[in-house]
């Protein structure tokens, strides 16, 4: 397991400093609500005890290099907002420090990242970096900022990196508490902790399959974002309402007939003929935060609608089970949400399939993939005396890929 002094040895060896602070930012799982976030509709993640350390000394130069255990090469991200040009991971710290403009003006940092969180699997490695690293600098540079402004900057300065995220995972590293899942609902904002009962154990397995925020698996996640937006276009107008923006589900969800509604829609469209369909400027379809959706290639539309609106109610359902102690009620939640997943939002794969079965067949509650799909990791609740089994067929079924336990984890610490 990776310490604070792993992050920290790692900015001496680097950087010829010690560290002013060390953060801990947590990794999560997403028990239920997968691709809610975005439409305005609630979730129910839980942090982990895989986490990111985060060591920071604060400098006189006004620039901030980050060094990461995991990754090659140092980002060097002047404060002046000159580093436009950072890709993969340095992406996400260039916007990080480009959301801190305000904080601290002219002063820098060096930074160092180490953990024992999996990267590129749906575990939310990439929010607990910018979590992480904002709430370092906050803290070098005595920023005062509070956790609620801390997980939205860093939402933000994830969607620079093209990832038009709905802010889930940054919240729930924010404002987890240990022993706890966090219901968040987004319209209005708030979270409240959901103790979970006795019984109930966590296993966390990956596909083999990496699900990375970028390339492939990004562009697929944004194609989800985008089908929200048009059956958001569609059912508004068959409801004769008029939409808000930007686009969200969330919106129109509890109008009574917008389920059925939503069953009639067409499986795909594209932002042309659904913006001239329903008279709404073709920008505020297809803009992200930064870059856009080609205004002819086809999104996801009706399956994407049909989980959304499904997935919110699996919320509540999952809520009520946990409070209630029903665990095999809640494992039935988290089959619903990936065969939803699988069959409507299609972002699971032949391989995270078979290992949400294996792991039911070794005695879990229920299993699903966990995260944004298209790989990554499956999440299985059990029973604790089933946790063994479930990683031993886990592995059986993957080659061996990694399976281990996770506990519930309180947000963010700084020490």
């Amino acid at each position: 397991m990776t310490t604070a002094h792993d992050a920290q040895a790692l900015l001496q060896e680097t950087f010829g400093m010690s560290p002013a602070v060390t953060v801990r930012a947590p990794g999560r799982v997403n028990l239920v609500g997968e691709h809610t976030d975005y439409a305005h509709l609630p979730v129910l993640p839980m942090a982990i005890d895989r986490a990111l350390q985060v060591a920071i000394a604060p400098t006189d130069d006004p620039a901030v290099r980050v060094v990461s255990a995991g990754f090659d090469g140092i980002a060097e991200l002047p404060r002046d907002g000159g580093s436009a040009a950072a890709r993969g991971w340095q992406a996400y710290a260039a916007g990080v420090v480009q959301r801190m403009n305000d904080v601290a003006p002219g002063c820098g940092a060096v930074v160092a990242v180490a953990g024992d969180l999996p990267h590129g699997g749906g575990l939310s490695s990439s929010s607990a970096f910018s979590v992480g690293l904002m709430a370092a600098l906050d803290a070098a540079w005595d920023g005062g900022l509070d956790r609620d402004t801390i997980a939205k900057r860093a939402a933000e300065a994830e969607r620079t990196a093209g990832v038009e995220t709905g802010g889930m995972d940054q919240q729930v590293i924010a404002h987890a508490l240990a022993g706890h899942a966090l219901r968040i609902d987004f319209y209005p904002f708030q979270h409240r902790p959901v103790p979970l009962p006795a019984g109930l154990a966590f296993v966390v397995a990956s596909s083999g399959e990496d699900a990375p925020k970028g390339g492939a698996a990004r562009d697929a996640y944004n194609g989800r974002v985008i089908g929200m937006r048009l059956a958001t276009a569609v059912l508004a107008e068959k409801l004769g309402v008029e939409p808000s923006f930007p686009l969200r589900l969330g919106d129109i969800a509890e109008i009574d007939v917008v389920d059925l509604l939503a069953e009639e829609l067409q499986p795909h469209g594209t932002v042309k003929e659904i913006g001239d369909q329903a008279r709404i400027p073709i920008s505020k379809l297809a803009r992200f935060s930064v870059g856009s959706w080609e205004i002819d290639r086809p999104a996801p539309v009706r399956g994407v609608a049909l989980h959304i609106l499904s997935e919110a109610e699996r919320v509540n359902a999952a809520v009520a089970a946990l409070e209630a102690g029903d665990l095999k009620a809640f494992g039935e939640t988290l089959n619903g949400s990936h065969q939803s997943l699988r069959e409507h939002m299609e972002c699971s794969t032949g391989r995270l399939d078979k290992l949400c079965a294996a792991m039911r067949r070794a005695g879990a509650f229920g299993a699903r993939l966990t995260g944004a799909g298209f790989g990554g990791h499956a999440l299985a609740a059990c029973p604790p005396g089933a946790v063994d089994g479930v990683i031993e067929a886990a592995q059986g079924v993957t080659g061996g890929a990694p399976a281990f336990p996770v506990e519930a984890s309180g947000g963010y610490e700084v020490v």
